[in-house]
């Protein structure tokens, strides 16, 4: 109860906090081209970039995931109130339960949002999750990545970017992306992430944003 109670605490302030941004989107006409199609978005995003993305998608219903941790808890109980369907689990805690549920969410949903060097890393780095939900479900990869004209970077392991109030905010989404029939899951991954990377460097682009550290710098 006190998780939830904090998660609560923490959309009255991003509540808040939004109201400072100026966001727009780049790229819509990427993810019109998905549901012509009868198909889901599975937006993909890295960890470091993933804030605008949330702001961006308020009460939308979207599903995501969130982590079994403590932490987690308060993550989940933030996105419900902010308007997504925030399923428990990770690739290294209950990820196959997540996945299933994830699933059957996406069902009823207008699309997911993963990012999918999440929770832990390596930063920049597809795992396969991104690629079982998309063959197994309706969905197809929508490279997604987001960017401020402020931008404060913390130091954690992928230098996570917050929006400094009163920031522009911009979230790019590049061309949709499918694993052809001769293509291996590896090279489809390292296609997504240059995607994914793409999408990254325009966002920076148009928030006039040089040199955006990538990772946290290891120490020797």
């Amino acid at each position: 109860m006190r998780f939830r109670f904090l998660g609560f605490l923490v959309f009255l302030a991003v509540s808040l906090y939004r109201l400072t941004l100026r966001l727009s989107i780049v790229g819509e006409e990427h993810r019109s081209a998905i549901r012509a199609r009868g198909k889901q978005p599975l937006h993909a995003i890295w960890h470091q970039r993933m804030v605008g993305g949330i702001l961006a998608h308020r009460g939308e219903g979207y599903v995501t995931m969130a982590s079994q941790s403590a932490d987690g808890e308060i993550i989940a109980t933030f996105l419900r109130f902010w308007g997504f369907r925030a399923v428990r689990g990770s690739s290294s805690r209950g990820g196959d339960v997540a996945s299933r549920e994830f699933l059957d969410a996406l069902a009823g949903a207008p699309g997911g949002a993963l990012t999918p060097d999440g929770p832990r890393g390596p930063a920049r780095r597809c795992k396969r999750g991104i690629l079982s939900l998309a063959e197994e479900g309706n969905g197809i990869v929508l490279p997604s990545a987001s960017s401020s004209t402020r931008s404060l970077f913390l130091n954690s392991w992928d230098r996570f970017l917050v929006p400094k109030p009163f920031s522009k905010c911009v979230v790019v989404f590049g061309p949709p992306l499918e694993r052809a029939s001769s293509e291996t899951e590896e090279a489809f991954l390292v296609r997504v992430a240059t995607a994914i990377d793409a999408a990254t460097s325009e966002a920076d682009r148009l928030c006039g944003v040089p040199n955006a550290p990538r990772e946290r710098e290891m120490k020797t």
